[in-house]
């Protein structure tokens, strides 16, 4: 790692840990790492009339105590008109990042998916930063309270800096019908092993979410060493194709081989017991050489990007050095089979219809999804902190296109921030996500730009483009006021 390298790395990891504490005071990250991106926003049918809406995360609101904004389908897309915002469940406002991560899943299948927020930095039994996860269920008239719960780590103790909550997955990894939750715990000490992780599995019922029958688990296929930071990053996917949800997940600090922070990924199976460590595996970056600092499984996302019924995974290294360009990030692929994932056909991807330019964080967020409706799946890979024209880190967004041999670059696409003006350090592309918004059956693209400023007047309180527009706090309908460090949209990725 060259010395320039090294100093944005610890610049980023200083600055991400300062933005997401709760009244700016730093916590310290086991392992002297921060906490790998986590999608903060989930899309899905909340109120179950055929549109898809956008559930976005607003870490920052009210002194970082965090707040999660609801935006609704309709025919011509996502609206305002009817728009949410919550700031917690069981008992009033959750202080500590609520909504930094999220994830959607029917977990009483009723046939409205319901929303889980983390709120990693939740002070819990005096525990500062053990993290906790609230969970809104849907309805006829949208995400509600009612019926709403409050979680906190299972499987084990509830402990300082233990960031449950810091990323979150769903899908039914017991095939029962009812979804499931991957909680992530990143910070978890391990057999005295600071900053491990660890993840959680709370799983659905009638009911919904509950407790009993949770697991807990740390690394699969590799050993259990500190700083790892497991689960820092998660996806769910049938990777083998039996009916049984697997689970990925990153573990960024990983060091491979002696390589420090190199990063990978470990793969849990589902099962009719659920998810188990029989037959798991663990990866590390394919299609490229394994460097110091990559922090190879710091964002995740799967998608069917062969249609072969097989899910695949694409996993982020925005701290890779590709050529000569340091930090400009790539993303590598894994395909799924009858065995599970295969690094068999694995590929690298760098960033498409753009240079290859230093400190893009290419990858830094990823997002499957078929927004050419041809059948197979693409991949969205957010660049945050890419140059566009002479614009310093106005952030843009890659599309690179699925077909029956799998990802290619053909006929990729960069986009540009849409509904707004393209303008220094944005950060357009630090969160990016999926879903049908008006039902006309083609994917559509939602993509955040965390660092926007309003109007002038706020600084990094955040927006998010989709549905050919950009929604603010401010923007007619939305409930809440674009105030600074908000981060609308997800974690900024500086403090100015």
């Amino acid at each position: 790692m060259t010395m320039r390298r090294s100093t944005v790395f610890v610049l980023l990891l200083l600055l991400t840990a300062a933005l997401a504490v709760p009244g700016g005071a730093a916590i310290g990250q086991p392992g002297g790492s921060a906490a790998a991106a986590a999608a903060a926003s989930a899309a899905s049918d909340f109120d179950n009339d055929g549109f898809a809406d956008l559930a976005i995360g607003v870490p920052g609101e009210n002194d970082f105590a965090g707040a999660v904004n609801v935006l609704y389908g309709s025919g011509g897309g996502l609206t305002g008109t009817g728009a949410q915002v919550f700031t917690g469940v069981g008992g009033g406002p959750i202080v500590g990042e609520f909504g930094s991560a999220l994830a959607a899943g029917d977990f009483d299948n009723d046939g409205f998916a319901d929303l889980a927020a983390g709120a990693r930095f939740r002070t819990v039994a005096g525990a500062q930063a053990a993290g906790s996860v609230g969970v809104l269920y849907g309805s006829g008239g949208g995400l509600t309270t009612t019926g709403g719960q409050l979680f906190t780590q299972v499987g084990g103790a509830d402990e300082q800096s233990d960031q449950f909550g810091a990323a979150l997955a769903a899908g039914d990894f017991n095939n029962d019908g009812f979804d499931d939750l991957a909680a992530g715990a990143s910070g978890e000490n391990v057999a005295a092993r600071p900053g491990a992780g660890a993840v959680s599995i709370l799983y659905g019922s009638s009911n919904g979410l509950t407790a009993g029958g949770g697991q807990l688990f740390t690394q699969v296929g590799g050993a259990v060493e500190s700083g790892d930071e497991f689960a820092a990053a998660l996806a769910a996917g049938d990777f083998d194709n039996d009916g049984f949800a697997d689970l990925a997940a990153g573990a960024p600090g990983e060091d491979v081989g002696g390589v420090p922070s190199a990063g990978a990924v470990s793969i849990l199976y589902g099962s009719g017991g659920g998810l188990t460590t029989a037959g798991g595996q663990l990866f590390t970056q394919v299609g490229g050489a394994v460097e110091g600092g990559d922090v190879f499984g710091w964002a995740l996302a799967t998608g069917d990007f062969n249609q072969n019924g097989f899910a695949d995974l694409a996993v982020g290294a925005p701290f890779e050095d590709v050529g000569g360009a340091e930090l400009a990030g790539a993303v590598s692929v894994l395909y799924g089979s009858g065995g599970g994932l295969s690094t068999a056909g694995g590929r690298l991807f760098t960033q498409v219809a753009g240079a290859v330019e230093d400190t893009d964080l290419f990858g830094s967020a990823v997002a499957g999804g078929d927004l050419n409706d041809d059948g197979f799946d693409d991949l969205i890979a957010g660049a945050p902190w890419e140059d566009v024209g002479s614009v310093a880190l106005a952030g843009t967004v890659s599309v690179i296109r699925g077909s029956a041999s799998g990802l290619t670059t053909a006929g990729g696409q960069r986009i540009n921030q849409v509904g707004g003006t393209v303008e220094v350090d944005d950060q357009f592309g630090a969160e990016v996500g999926t879903g049908d918004f008006d039902n006309d059956g083609i994917t559509d693209l939602a993509a955040g730009a965390p660092a926007e400023d309003i109007s002038n007047s706020t600084f990094n309180a955040g927006a998010m483009s989709a549905s050919g527009r950009l929604f603010t706090q401010n923007s007619p309908g939305v409930p809440g006021t674009a105030e600074d460090f908000d981060s609308f949209g997800g974690n900024a990725f500086n403090a100015g």
